[in-house]
């Protein structure tokens, strides 16, 4: 054998083997499902917030209709009260006189009790503590959700018998007088 292949060999011994070129090692197999996965997080968590945002527009415009026809009701009441010897409010929903029309219908039920129906919610009124109840129905998306306004001091409360559940009704969305 030459001097130079003997040379050569001797070092060739001494360094560590070529890794191959083609072969992915575990982190970075790790690294690149962690960047695709983070990639899939990031788009159907925005897709979602979308989704989410446009339930709670048309929740918040369904609320925003009922507004009205609670407004209609609450200044009957005033009239009432306006009107009346001893400066009472009503006390039953009958004396409002409020009348059907095409964004809601006063109806009764079978005890007597006079109520508003509109297509997603039911407005009752108490004459005992002065107070309109309005309640969602499932047409709104969930049922049972109350905002009360209270006539004496003129304020709402909002109960939501499920608030982590969809669709709810917030409290910005109430009028501020």
């Amino acid at each position: 054998m030459s001097e130079t292949t003997k040379n050569t060999k001797a070092k060739n011994a001494n360094l560590p083997p070529v890794a191959d070129k083609h072969k992915v090692s575990l982190v970075e197999l790790i690294m690149i499902l962690l960047l695709v996965g983070l990639v899939f997080v990031f788009i159907f968590g925005m897709k979602q917030l979308r989704v989410d945002k446009e339930a709670e527009a048309i929740a918040h415009q369904k609320f925003q209709a009922v507004l009205p026809v609670l407004q209609e009701a609450v200044d009957a009441a005033e009239e009432f009260r306006r009107n009346d010897d001893f400066a009472e409010y009503p006390f039953d929903f009958g004396q409002l006189n409020l009348v059907s029309t095409d964004t809601y219908t006063v109806e009764s039920n079978e005890s007597g009790e006079i109520f508003v129906q509109t297509d997603d919610f039911t407005i009752t009124y108490d004459g005992s503590d002065y107070f309109f109840v309005i309640t969602s129905r499932e047409e709104f998306g969930k049922a049972g959700i109350e905002v009360i306004y209270t006539l004496s001091n003129r304020s709402y409360r909002v109960e939501d018998p499920s608030p982590e559940r969809r669709p709810t009704i917030r409290d910005e969305w109430l009028p501020q007088n």
